[in-house]
């Protein structure tokens, strides 16, 4: 079973700018630090077309996740992500493992223009191995992925400024 959902992300400057930020080490640190992430270590940085960035990181907060599950990954969800971008076509994926846990987090890309700002188009997919409890499960990661992505996407656009 795979869950599906689509999102859009608005940022205040053009697009070549955004990418700019997207393919920067220094932002993802910043980024990472402003959020309610622990643990956070840069894995891998390949930087040109295409640019990749591995990150591990613990996430805390008010994660959503039923008891049963709790014992497969722990209070704290240990996460490695890859984003990679094919930097002159302004598109990429997200990646997401989670530590001990049957689940797969995927995500294509797409930065367009948009008026004088522009659009980061997520398309994602959730997919969890366990027979009959697996959708619930899928929906509850999306939940909280959807919720960070919305963080995200506001500490983003406060980094931004730097790179205008």
């Amino acid at each position: 079973m795979t869950l599906k959902y689509s999102t859009e992300l608005k940022y205040p400057r053009p697009a070549d700018v955004v990418i700019k930020m997207f393919t920067d080490r220094a932002y993802f640190e910043k980024k990472y630090q402003s959020m309610d992430v622990t643990d956070f270590k840069v894995d891998t940085v390949v930087t040109g077309d295409p640019f990749t960035i591995r990150c591990r990181y613990s996430a805390a907060g008010d994660i959503n996740v039923p008891d049963f599950a709790k014992k497969l990954i722990g209070e704290a969800i240990r996460v490695t992500q890859t984003d990679v971008w094919q930097v002159a076509k302004r598109t990429g994926t997200i990646d997401i493992e989670i530590l001990g846990a049957p689940v797969s987090v995927h995500a294509d890309m797409k930065l367009v223009s948009s008026g004088a700002g522009s659009v980061l188009k997520l398309d994602w997919q959730f997919r969890c191995s366990i027979p009959l409890l697996g959708g619930k499960i899928e929906k509850l990661i999306a939940e909280d992925v959807e919720r960070r992505t919305a963080m995200d996407a506001r500490v983003s656009i406060k980094l931004l400024e730097a790179y205008a």
